[in-house]
C-alpha cells in the first residue's frame, strides 16, 4: 500500500517536472533532491521514465 502512494507522489512530481520543461536528468535530480533519500533510485528512475514515456505504461498516467 505505502508503496502505491510513494509511486503515486512520486509520478505526480516526475509530471509537474515535465511540465515545467525539466529534462528527465533534471528531473532525477530534482526528485533525488526532494525526497532527500527517503525513495530509492531505481523508483525515481522508474517514474521519470514513465512520466516522460506515457506510451509505455498509459494506464499509469
Amino acid at each position: 500500500m505505502f508503496s502505491e502512494f510513494e509511486h503515486s507522489c512520486l509520478l505526480d512530481m516526475a509530471l509537474e517536472c515535465r511540465r515545467k520543461g525539466l529534462s528527465q536528468s533534471e528531473s532525477r535530480a530534482t526528485l533525488k533532491r526532494q525526497t532527500r533519500g527517503f525513495s530509492a533510485p531505481f523508483m525515481i528512475r522508474q517514474v521519470v521514465h514513465t512520466a516522460f514515456h506515457p506510451e509505455h505504461c498509459p494506464d499509469l498516467i
